[in-house]
């Protein structure tokens, strides 16, 4: 009788003496405290298991933690073996697995991952056996053969989770799975996951999923849908704020988004995500973080002009930070240095980076196209354009070989300014025209006059050194000779001042054209920050919709929830109206934020809607009950749409609840245009009518004051009638409908 306290007090010391070697973090601290209240070995089992899984798992673990969790580990075996606790012995194996991955074991790690599958197969643990799967998935690696091995353990372990109804983890599991397919460039299956985990996490009401969208923000990267990955990466940024996430999660989100904007050219926007994200990498001392991000800060602040801010933040990156075996890296931070100082005409500075970079920068090397980029501009700034012509070679071999036509163009325009720096006319007119024909055919006719230009420029040169050795030869020519050869100068000379008037005009259009052009490109780059900006707001306002319309199924959850408790039959029936008042509205906003129109309601498919609901929630087929639909293509806005909605819930639910004696009948809605921008909304019934005694002006039940004030809301006139059955009909005008933008800035 005395075995099970012994047992408590020698676990309760050794989870002391583990936790003393290693203070407990918060996350921690709850295993703990369950070992010490754990009144079953059962119950200490697993809360052993816990802590050492904690200890495992936790950020920046060290070989302390290992050890530590190894120990309990190994106390949760010796106890699940002695009271003969099959299932909690996989769950040590699997325990097991996870700690010798952690030490680099990964053979020992997937021997033991594969004796926990086979355990818990045997004994049909599904969950469990699910779990297995993973564990024996990540010993795969991330590329090749390997990744598409652990997609398909992944897959076993999201259809366990499913027939088992673990629905968080076949969410987590889903998102992790999308992850992979990635790697695996299985973009449109990694979204559907993704789209799939996401519609499971909403189920369940589990809010962070920050990650979700941002995964699913950079298959659109991947694929080039660049209007969809700014969408998603903003929904991410805006989930991870909304939980104030700082995690270097919430770093890998801002950074794709700080991409997104620079894909879109929006090199501002970009700035502002990127100095989030670098701000936490800090934080974490992620130092490739920070790398990373520094660079492209660097890129942004250069196509910005920003030239200082560009340095401050290179500036900021200690040597340290980069391995020496990095070199690609450490090329690509001395070649932003070096193209940032030439720009400030600081070039010994340059100079010094320069050097840095020209040593380790070799021909094919990785990084290469940046430096050979720095080569060129290097040696233009400082006029040693004899120096760069190799480059120049190098980088135009490798741009053709990867198809970079804009590049091309651009290695060409630097090979013309070289040649005609150095007097190599007919070299700079080629380069010159290879360069205007990759990057611009409608330029054609300048194209040309730039070149005969400098075929005439060269012609003359030749000219000049042909009439210089005539000159030597005809000292002993006739005195006519030498009049014909004065002649000749005399018209050679004309003809350069000629053509070096031509060419003056010419340079002087040129410079008008490159000004308007600029001018153009600035025009151009406003549009698009502007035409950004319009879609951030259609999305807000679809956001705005879609959390109006969660919040009044809420409402309707709770007028349910609160029905239930309700004896009183009249009581239920007026929660069950207010009820349907909601989803009238809740339609609505469902229709806004899922369409693809913001600004208006689309009536016919919303009084469908509407009427089918009404439909499902009386139950109409038991009492025979049909409706006929006379609807015009009409889209009004929202503030008709609510009230109009309300009439028809109201008129509609009359009519299924007191028009027919049980034999059935017809309900007609109608909504039709009877003049310019005038409309007629009808109810009609054919059952048993009105009493003969009813008066619309004294009558006061909370539905016809609902409709006759609604009406007036609608600034229309509401009339009921009752002939071979009930007729309600209310006569208003269409009120303007708003584009998106103008309900935007109206809002604003």
């Amino acid at each position: 009788m005395f075995k099970p306290v012994i047992i408590c007090v020698v676990l309760f010391v050794s989870v002391l003496t583990v936790t003393a070697q290693h203070p407990v973090d918060e996350a921690a601290r709850q295993p703990v405290l369950n070992i010490q209240k754990s009144q079953t070995d059962t119950a200490r089992v697993k809360s052993l298991l816990a802590l050492s899984k904690t200890l495992i798992l936790k950020s920046g673990a060290n070989n302390n933690d290992i050890k530590n969790a190894d120990a309990l580990m190994k106390q949760a075996e010796q106890l699940s073996i002695k009271i003969n606790d099959v299932k909690s012995q996989g769950n040590c194996l699997l325990m097991a697995a996870l700690i010798a991955n952690k030490k680099g074991d990964n053979k020992s790690g997937f021997k033991l991952s594969q004796q926990a599958l086979t355990l818990f197969t045997r004994i049909n643990d599904l969950s469990n056996e699910a779990e297995a799967y993973i564990i024996i998935g990540q010993h795969y690696g991330n590329s090749g053969k390997d990744v598409l091995l652990k997609i398909t353990y992944y897959k076993k372990a999201i259809q366990l989770f499913k027939a088992v109804g673990a629905k968080e983890r076949q969410a987590t599991t889903l998102t992790d799975l999308a992850d992979f397919q990635q790697e695996a460039s299985q973009f449109t299956d990694s979204n559907n996951n993704l789209y799939e985990a996401l519609s499971i996490y909403r189920a369940i009401g589990y809010q962070p999923i920050q990650n979700v969208f941002d995964l699913i923000g950079n298959n659109f990267t991947q694929t080039g849908d660049l209007a969809n990955s700014l969408k998603y990466e903003m929904l991410a940024v805006k989930a991870g704020e909304a939980l104030k996430d700082t995690t270097l999660q919430m770093c890998t989100i801002y950074v794709r988004t700080s991409v997104a904007y620079y894909n879109l050219r929006n090199d501002e926007r970009s700035v502002f995500y990127g100095l989030k994200a670098l701000k936490i990498a800090r934080k974490f001392n992620d130092e490739p973080s920070v790398i990373f991000i520094s660079q492209g800060l660097g890129v942004c602040y250069y196509s910005l002009y920003k030239y200082v801010e560009a340095l401050a933040i290179l500036k900021q990156l200690p040597e340290k930070y980069v391995s020496e075996k990095d070199t690609a890296t450490r090329v690509d931070i001395y070649c932003q240095f070096v193209l940032n100082y030439i720009k400030i005409d600081d070039f010994g500075q340059a100079k010094s980076y320069f050097d840095k970079m020209k040593v380790l920068s070799k021909p094919n090397a990785a990084g290469r196209e940046i430096a050979l980029l720095t080569f060129i501009k290097y040696y233009a700034a400082t006029n040693q354009y004899q120096l760069s012509y190799p480059y120049l070679v190098e980088n135009s071999i490798l741009l053709e070989k990867k198809h970079f036509v804009q590049s091309l163009s651009r290695n060409a325009y630097w090979w013309f300014q070289a040649d005609l720096a150095l007097g190599k006319y007919r070299s700079a007119i080629e380069h010159y025209a290879q360069y205007k024909l990759l990057s611009d055919s409608n330029l054609k006719s300048s194209h040309n006059k730039q070149t005969e230009a400098l075929e005439a420029k060269y012609q003359a040169r030749e000219k000049d050194q042909n009439l210089a050795s005539l000159e030597r030869q005809s000292q002993s020519d006739t005195q006519q000779a030498k009049l014909n050869r004065n002649i000749f100068i005399g018209s050679s000379a004309a003809l350069l001042v000629l053509l070096g008037l031509g060419y003056s005009r010419y340079r002087l259009k040129q410079r008008t054209n490159l000004q308007l052009q600029a001018k153009q490109l600035e025009i151009n780059e406003q549009n698009k920050v502007l035409q950004s900006l319009l879609t951030e707001k259609d999305w807000l306002l679809k956001e705005v919709h879609h959390r109006v319309k969660n919040n009044l199924q809420i409402v309707m959850s709770l007028l349910s929830t609160q029905s239930a408790y309700l004896q009183n039959s009249d009581a239920i029936d007026a929660i069950r109206e207010s009820q349907n008042r909601v989803q009238s509205i809740s339609l609505i906003h469902q229709k806004l934020y899922s369409g693809t129109n913001i600004a208006s309601i689309d009536m016919p498919a919303y009084i469908t809607d509407l009427i089918s609901y009404l439909r499902d929630c009386f139950d109409t087929k038991k009492s025979n009950i049909r409706f006929e639909q006379l609807v015009e293509p009409i889209k009004m806005d929202l503030a008709q749409a609510v009230p109009l909605g309300l009439i028809l819930n109201e008129a509609i639910t009359n009519a299924i609840k007191y028009a027919f004696a049980g034999n059935g009948g017809a309900v007609i809605i109608a909504l039709q245009i009877i003049g310019i921008d005038t409309l007629l909304l009808t109810i009609a019934d054919n059952g048993k009518g009105l009493p003969d005694d009813f008066d619309i002006r004294t009558a006061s039940s909370l539905g016809m004051e609902m409709m006759k004030a609604l009406s007036k809301q609608l600034g229309g006139t509401f009339e009921i009638k009752s002939k071979a059955g009930t007729t309600v009909s209310i006569e208003f005008q269409l009120a303007e409908i708003l584009s998106g933008n103008q309900i935007a800035e109206k809002n604003i």
